[in-house]
């Protein structure tokens, strides 16, 4: 029997169960053996065998179909950015200034900047529960919010919207390619109050500059709207021009009177390519001593693309047959039949929307207090918490799903019926997971981040006064670490992001943590990382 003296003289199947025993960086450090060693684990068709095996669920695995890969340096990124991503340490960071939000016009008329975010409810975990004994006795500094404030921008699949301050207009960065194009959308006389891009549709919500009509003594109305872009990819001819372009579907009117630029009313929005929903809360501004807020949920049907823009129609003259329909207008007599009326006591967080039905999930604990929180008597058990996911149909009046879920109790779903006859079932319904609260006791998630495909997840996490910790977790590699943000000032603003990257605000900046980038840029990342460059 001859002798084998190297790895690389065994016969190729046995090779390769040699190998098998191998990890992704363990076939990266073999590369500086030898040269020999440098050629077999530089093989491609290995290399993407080693990738499939350990990132199975990456996604360069899922595109490898539809473009020719370099395998070598597609490995290379993937173990470079699941080493970071396991380590709570990006490559790198790319700020982009934003502009300052107005200011608050019950305190200064001079508005500055052309953004308003729509305010949060008054919701936060009080102290001396679940907080440190040494800061039992401080008030509202020791107050931790459980409701994120709105950002001034809106990232989804690997696109960022925001106003850029060079070129004086919304623009979209493709932040894998560092290219731009910009939003058709003037800011000139207009007061942005959310941007949400998903499903490869940007929409604008916005009011008018100037006051439409006086509400009272105090209050001017402001008209509001929604403008609808469609995010389509550009024709590619050279590799530094634009990849998207943002071309104008719709525009439909928020309310028929509008409402007043202040914090004080608010609405939770969402949308499917299809349709768009709102949930509208205002509080009773009556003189007749009623103060019950006023609540409505209203769905359009923004499918039809139309040129009509009601904004630059005050009188409605010109209003066309196309574009934009209101399906559906659920008034607060209407929600509380369907049990989902918040009143003064809000326990919403969000709405959510696809083709077939808008989800109203609430969420709660008996630790929060605040302005709009009903006050329960605390249990002995503390930190008792509750989720309750009620689904309505777009089209039709029933059947309404519920499903409620404790922190001591399994699921528990209802399927309610009107028994009209256009009585149609409604598909599986959202599931209630208590996520928010559950196993993390003491403390709290403020926000979640599911990057589904890649099987890795963002959580921000509070446990106690201060900036919250924001874990990275791949649930089925079993793995969990917290991002190191030694250098970052969080200001209490959603984040958003996937396995490639994580955008968080910090104060009037926006940060891009990158977990990946190219291999190739001067001396290789996997160097830096204590892996041997090849």
């Amino acid at each position: 029997m001859e002798k084998v003296s190297d790895l690389t003289d065994l016969p190729t199947d046995v090779f390769l169960i040699v190998a098998n025993f191998l990890d992704a960086r363990d076939i990266v450090r073999c590369r500086s053996v030898s040269k020999r060693w440098h050629r077999e684990f530089n093989d491609g068709p290995f290399l993407r065998d080693i990738l499939v095996r350990d990132y199975s669920r990456a996604r360069e695995n899922k595109n490898s179909n539809e473009v020719p890969i370099s395998w070598k340096n597609t490995f290379d990124k993937v173990v470079a950015r699941y080493f970071a991503l396991k380590s709570g340490t990006p490559w790198s960071s790319t700020k982009l200034k934003l502009h300052l939000p107005l200011k608050d016009p019950w305190a200064n008329h001079t508005l500055i900047g052309n953004q308003y975010p729509i305010g949060r409810w008054s919701r936060y975990v009080a102290p001396g529960l679940t907080l440190p004994l040494r800061i039992r006795d401080l008030q509202e500094e020791c107050h931790v919010p459980t409701d994120l404030e709105e950002t001034e921008w809106t990232y989804d699949a690997g696109l960022l919207a925001y106003y850029d301050l060079d070129v004086h207009a919304y623009v979209l960065l493709d932040i894998e390619s560092n290219t731009t194009s910009i939003v058709p959308f003037s800011v000139k006389d207009q007061v942005v109050r959310r941007l949400r891009l998903k499903h490869s549709l940007l929409i604008v919500e916005w009011a008018e500059r100037c006051p439409y009509h006086k509400l009272n003594e105090d209050e001017d109305v402001h008209r509001h709207f929604a403008t609808a872009y469609d995010v389509l990819p550009a024709p590619q001819t050279f590799p530094w021009l634009p990849r998207w372009n943002a071309t104008f579907r719709n525009e439909w009117k928020l309310h028929y009177l509008g409402f007043p630029l202040t914090p004080w009313d608010r609405w939770l929005s969402t949308h499917s390519p299809t349709h768009y929903a709102a949930y509208i809360w205002q509080p009773n501004r009556s003189s007749w001593g009623e103060d019950q807020p006023i609540e409505s949920l209203l769905i359009w049907d923004i499918s039809q693309p139309s040129p009509y823009r009601p904004s630059q129609d005050p009188t409605g003259e010109s209003h066309s047959s196309l574009g934009p329909s209101l399906i559906k207008k659920l008034s607060y007599l209407d929600l509380d039949g369907l049990t989902i009326r918040q009143r003064d006591a809000p326990s919403l967080r969000k709405i959510e929307l696809d083709e077939g039905s808008v989800y109203f999930i609430e969420e709660g604990c008996d630790l929060e207090r605040g302005m709009h929180v009903f006050y329960r008597p605390v249990s002995r058990r503390l930190h008792q918490y509750w989720e309750r996911i009620v689904g309505i149909p777009i089209i039709g009046s029933g059947p309404r799903w519920e499903d409620r879920r404790d922190d001591d109790s399994a699921p528990r779903v209802e399927c309610k019926s009107d028994k009209s006859p256009e009585f149609q079932p409604l598909p599986e319904p959202r599931r209630a997971s208590c996520s928010r609260y559950n196993n993390i006791y003491p403390g709290f998630r403020n926000q979640s981040i599911r990057d589904d495909p890649a099987d890795i997840e963002f959580d921000i996490v509070q446990h106690n006064i201060g900036c919250p910790e924001i874990w990275i977790t791949s649930p089925s590699r079993g793995w969990i670490t917290t991002l190191d943000m030694r250098d970052i000032h969080y200001e209490w603003k959603e984040v958003a992001g996937d396995e490639r990257w994580l955008l968080i605000q910090s104060k009037q900046e926006l940060r891009i943590l990158h977990f990946d980038r190219e291999v190739k840029q001067g001396r290789s990342q996997l160097v830096e990382l204590g892996l041997p460059d090849d």
